[in-house]
């Protein structure tokens, strides 16, 4: 490179930078360096770094989800920390991540609010002003939006940033639903499935409220809402099983591409099932084999011990059929599970073949 270059005044400092930095990591967190404190000196550096692509150690996605939370945008702050978290573009930085999850909520940003809580209630020591966060909702709330309602109603019912008062806490939860907030619904079951502070445990509610957030098409409460029917508690007497309905459920997440009603479908075709009720689903080692093919494409579901229980009994001929499903086989969306008809291998009482009641 010629001194007199017109290159030389942007490459040298360039390189200067480079050389500064470790190697393998770039600019990796080891100091902090994506922590609220230090990101703006950090986003400087990048941009003078990030000038020659290959020492770059953000991609252009992270560098404007960077940008947005220097500004102060709650959701960009909450999308750094989800991504410094995973390390998806730049840098992992468990503890940055943490920082930026709390910042976006003391901010008011929902997800962020609820996250946070989630880790409080997990045990995780986190600095973090509750009542800013709860501020920060109740001004959202107050103009209808339903998601600050949904997390801010959890807030009221344990005392967190806010005095605790339940009844306005459900009161929240419950308005968040009829704006439409399938979470809320499912947040609300919760919270009757195991009782709260001031909130009794109630078995009928909680299924209610998860119902109410299944048919409106919330993939986990259908899991969870197929499983419940599937399994009662010990406490719950077994005539409360209810074998069919739980099935469709299963099955709605499961086209849904639900991995937990994948596993728990191939386990049902696998040992069949029935209930007091007369109702029985009879074993189906091809339906077993499909739906536990289709859950351990999830490295959490590929579970060795479901799949020596149904590929050992199987022929060549099942084997390769249920290969073929595999293979024919594609997600479906929640729109369309009001056109689909599921039919229950079911054996009722009266033998006639049964579909499962569309979702309302």
């Amino acid at each position: 490179m010629r001194t007199g270059s017109p290159w030389a005044c942007v490459i040298a400092p360039v390189l200067m930078l480079a050389l500064s930095v470790p190697v393998g990591g770039a600019m990796a967190a080891e100091a902090g360096r994506y922590a609220p404190e230090h990101i703006e000196q950090t986003y400087q550096e990048l941009s003078w770094l990030c000038m020659i692509r290959a020492l770059c150690p953000v991609t252009d996605e992270v560098s404007k989800v960077i940008k947005g939370a220097i500004a102060g945008d709650a959701s960009a702050e909450y999308l750094l920390g989800l991504t410094l978290a995973t390390g998806d573009g730049v840098p992992s930085d468990r503890g940055a991540a943490v920082a930026w999850i709390a910042r976006a909520a003391e901010h008011g940003d929902p997800d962020a609010a609820r996250d946070i809580a989630d880790r409080i209630r997990n045990g995780a020591s986190i600095d973090v002003d509750e009542t800013r966060i709860a501020a920060a909702l109740k001004s959202k709330a107050d103009t209808g939006d339903a998601e600050a309602m949904r997390a801010l109603g959890p807030m009221y019912i344990r005392g967190r940033g806010v005095k605790q008062d339940p009844a306005t806490g459900l009161d929240l939860m419950k308005r968040a639903v009829e704006k439409g907030s399938s979470g809320a619904a499912n947040d609300l079951s919760h919270v009757y499935l195991l009782g709260a502070p001031g909130v009794p445990a109630n078995r009928n509610e909680s299924l209610r409220w998860i119902s109410i957030s299944a048919n409106r098409g919330n993939v986990d409460a259908m899991w969870a809402l197929g499983y419940r029917l599937m399994s009662t508690a010990s406490a719950v007497p077994a005539s409360e099983r209810d074998v069919a309905q739980g099935f469709c459920w299963l099955m709605r997440a499961a086209v849904l591409d639900q991995p937990q009603a994948q596993e728990q479908l191939s386990m049902i075709f696998a040992r069949g099932e029935k209930d007091d009720h007369g109702t029985m689903i009879p074993i189906d080692l091809v339906q077993a084999d499909l739906w536990f093919r289709l859950a351990a494409r999830s490295p959490y579901h590929d579970n060795s011990q479901i799949r020596a229980m149904i590929e050992p009994q199987m022929t060549s001929e099942q084997l390769g059929e249920a290969k073929r499903l595999v293979e024919a086989w594609r997600p479906r969306r929640v729109e369309e599970l009001k056109s689909i008809a599921i039919a229950l291998p079911a054996v009722a009482p009266d033998g006639a073949q049964r579909s499962c009641p569309a979702m309302h």
